[in-house]
C-alpha cells in the first residue's frame, strides 16, 4: 500500500510497519536495475569504506621511538611528542576500566554536563604535562585558561581531553585532540600555521594516534602485535582528491 514501509522480498509475506497487517507482494515484482557505476557508488560495508582495505601485513613494524628518531628532527619536540603518546596510552587504560557517570563536580565554564571520564582524561593530561620540563604552558577545553607549568619550557600544549564524550555512554569511539606550539608564540593569538605538531588519538576497539611529523602524517597503534607501546601502522597518510569520509559522532 502507498505510504507503508515493509521488510520483504517479492513473493514473501510482508508485514505493515504501521498497522501490523499482512499481505503478499507479487512474485513478479522486481527492483529496478542499477548500472555498474550506480551500483558501485551505492556500495557499503567494510570492503567499500574501510581505511585499511589495501593494508597488507608486514613482517615487522617500526616503533614510535624509531619513527620519531627518523622523522622528527627536533630532539626536544620528539621528547614532548613521546610524553603526549604516554598520555594517550594512560587514557586508553583508564577508559577501559572507568564507568560512565556524571561527574560529582560540574566545573565546565561552558555549562556543559561533565562526565567522570571527561574529568579523568583532563586530569591525566595535566598530570602527564607536569612531568615534561619542556612544556611551558598548557590549556584545556574543559577549563580554557592558560596555566604555566615550567617557566623554562620550550613548548605550549592545548587539548580537548575527550572529544565526543557525549556519546561515550553508548560505547562509541571518542578521542583526544591536541596542538603543540613553540613558547615563542604561546597559545593565545597563535594560529594553526604556528603549530610545531598536532595529534589526534582515537579510542575505539583499538587506540590509534595520528600525528604530524616532518614529512607527513603517521598513524600509530597502541599495544598491537603484543607490543607494550606504539607501533607505526600507517605512514605518509594522505586524503585522496576524491574521497568519501564518514565521521560517526563528529570524530
Amino acid at each position: 500500500p502507498r505510504g507503508v514501509r515493509s521488510l520483504a522480498k517479492p513473493g514473501m509475506l510482508a508485514v505493515s510497519l504501521i498497522s501490523g497487517s499482512a499481505y503478499t507482494l507479487p512474485s513478479r515484482a522486481r527492483a529496478p536495475r542499477m548500472d555498474a557505476a550506480v551500483a558501485k557508488d551505492a556500495a557499503f560495508g567494510a570492503s567499500h569504506t574501510s581505511f585499511y582495505t589495501d593494508a597488507v601485513a608486514k613482517d615487522s613494524y617500526e616503533t614510535l621511538g624509531e619513527v620519531l628518531e627518523a622523522k622528527c628532527a627536533d630532539p626536544e619536540l620528539r621528547s614532548v611528542l613521546g610524553t603526549m603518546f604516554d598520555g594517550c596510552g594512560t587514557i586508553t587504560e583508564a577508559l577501559r576500566k572507568e564507568l560512565v557517570t556524571v561527574a560529582e563536580k560540574q566545573e565546565s565554564v561552558f555549562g556543559d554536563v561533565q562526565l567522570g571520564v571527561d574529568v579523568l582524561a583532563d586530569d591525566l593530561m595535566w598530570d602527564i604535562c607536569k612531568t615534561e620540563p619542556l612544556i611551558k604552558e598548557g590549556a584545556s577545553e574543559e577549563e580554557p585558561e592558560v596555566r604555566e607549568m615550567h617557566a623554562d619550557g620550550k613548548f605550549c600544549v592545548c587539548w580537548d581531553p575527550l572529544d565526543g564524550s557525549s556519546i561515550v555512554d553508548n560505547n562509541w569511539a571518542v578521542g583526544t585532540i591536541l596542538g603543540i606550539w613553540g613558547a615563542e608564540t604561546g597559545i593565545l593569538g597563535a594560529t594553526g600555521r604556528d603549530q610545531k605538531a598536532s595529534l589526534v588519538a582515537l579510542y575505539g576497539p583499538r587506540t590509534t594516534v595520528f600525528v604530524t611529523l616532518d614529512d607527513g602524517v603517521y598513524e600509530f597503534t597502541y599495544g598491537a602485535n603484543g607490543v607494550d607501546g606504539w607501533l607505526c601502522s600507517r605512514d605518509r597518510i594522505q586524503i585522496s582528491q576524491e574521497s568519501k569520509i564518514f565521521a560517526p559522532a563528529n570524530m
